[in-house]
């Protein structure tokens, strides 16, 4: 599967494709409630902890996997 990303300063950033081993995406309330940095191998404590987080529009989603590119 190819993940498009226009994040140039990511960490997981490789010319316009996220290179991350998983990527979290959450609704922007959830997003809000977690810390800045989440690692995507929590997911499953997410899950459990908030359940499905539907949303009605793609504004309303965030990439929590963001990590700053350390150069």
């Amino acid at each position: 599967m190819e993940v498009h990303c226009t994040v140039k300063n990511c960490t997981w950033w490789d010319d316009n494709y996220c290179i991350a081993n998983g990527i979290l995406i959450t609704s922007d309330e959830v997003g809000e409630a977690l810390p800045e940095r989440y690692d995507y191998q929590e997911t499953q404590s997410i899950v459990q902890q908030f359940g499905e987080t539907p949303v009605d529009s793609c504004t309303s989603t965030c990439c929590k996997t963001f990590a700053p590119r350390q150069d």
